[in-house]
């Protein structure tokens, strides 16, 4: 068995030397400069390994500060990070605005803080019909970059729904989930009409299941989407599109998410979901760093986590591979050593979610904020 304590520990020593000494801003990895989605990720993986446990309120004020400052009054977050000019090809700016808000709203849920403005932004889905009429211009041949920009807007409808007590939000997210129903691959499970690529399409389904479990709306053909899920599990023990190349620090992660979720609801496919994990959590690593982090994969190729400004060259620790990684594991151990459950401070935001939804009221949006708003 893995031993939690080494790994958080590894962890908490490369968070530290990502960040700028006597500031709360973070490096996405060690060859970048500071940007908010480094802010960001830092205090996501700092609440869930314990990082936060040394910090004081002023610290934890001071840091989210820090990322409401780039807050517009529109509702959007946004640095240089995200430019025009800093894009990679392919990354439009829509999707990178989504992205980098969804990442400054979940790092403020884990500091306990709420953002300065509302999220204006969404009236473009707001109203009877709007979120299914935009739904039908998606491309579900891709179905990986299309939920993302779904999952993100459910984020801050559900978001809005909840802390301002909107109705038409919560509204508009039902409508994004009976598209998803009428587009379930009876054969897979997921929700791509059958038309992505299968790994493409599991990544893709993984964004919306959140979302259902939030929302309590029932899942669709599970035994399909466990087999399905089960069958992508390379020799390594991962789910990439390669073996012996460390797998895809998402792909990994989206797999497991499905898993473990079904899993705790589904008891008849425990057995087969851990034996999935005791192979994937033998493989998994060789992601791992000697400075604490881990990589995205072992692919001799850099990544770029949506802009040339967080390049991460081959084999190097990066935040969101580091976050992702020991999520995924968290939620493993969780399944395959309940003793562990309470190693990980897991709840902070949706992707935290290992349970098939049946805590997630305990602990989402964060309790002090619940009981601010009157929840």
């Amino acid at each position: 068995m893995i031993e939690t304590a080494e790994l958080k520990k590894g962890a908490i020593n490369f968070l530290e030397e990502m960040r700028i000494p006597k500031t709360w801003n973070f490096k996405f990895c060690s060859e970048n400069n500071p940007t908010l989605i480094g802010s960001c990720l830092a205090a996501m993986l700092g609440n869930f390994i314990g990082y936060f446990d040394k910090l004081t309120k002023s610290d934890k004020k001071n840091w989210a500060n820090y990322i409401k400052s780039f807050q517009r009054k529109d509702g959007w977050f946004e640095d240089e990070d995200i430019a025009e000019k800093n894009l990679s090809p392919g990354y439009l700016k829509d999707r990178a605005l989504l992205h980098r808000t969804r990442h400054a709203l979940f790092a403020l849920y884990a500091l306990e803080e709420r953002p300065l403005y509302k999220f204006y932004f969404l009236e473009n889905w707001l109203g009877k019909g709007k979120m299914r009429k935009w739904c039908e211009t998606l491309n579900l041949s891709d179905y990986w970059y299309s939920s993302n920009v779904m999952m993100d807007i459910a984020i801050f409808l559900m978001d809005n729904g909840y802390y301002n007590k909107n109705e038409r939000s919560w509204q508009a997210v039902e409508e994004l989930l009976n598209f998803c129903d009428e587009n379930v691959n009876t054969e897979t499970g997921f929700h791509d009409k059958g038309i992505s690529e299968i790994r493409n399409a599991m990544a893709g389904a993984m964004h919306l299941y959140p979302v259902y479990f939030l929302m309590k709306r029932p899942v669709k053909k599970i035994k399909e989407t466990i087999q399905t899920t089960v069958s992508l599990q390379q020799p390594d023990g991962l789910f990439g599109y390669e073996s012996g190349k460390g797998g895809e620090d998402c792909l990994d992660y989206d797999a497991v998410f499905i898993l473990a979720n079904l899993c705790f609801t589904n008891k008849e496919f425990e057995a087969v979901i851990k034996e999935s994990f005791l192979r994937c959590l033998k493989g998994i690593m060789v992601c791992k760093n000697p400075d604490g982090g881990f990589s995205c994969h072992r692919r001799n190729e850099t990544y770029f986590f949506g802009t040339k400004t967080t390049v991460v060259p081959t084999g190097k620790s990066s935040l969101w591979a580091t976050y992702s990684r020991l999520l995924t594991i968290a939620m493993m151990m969780n399944i395959l050593y309940p003793e562990t459950r309470s190693e990980w401070k897991m709840g902070a935001n949706l992707m935290e979610i290992w349970d098939g939804g049946t805590g997630i009221m305990q602990n989402y949006p964060p309790s002090r904020l619940r009981n601010e708003m009157g929840g």
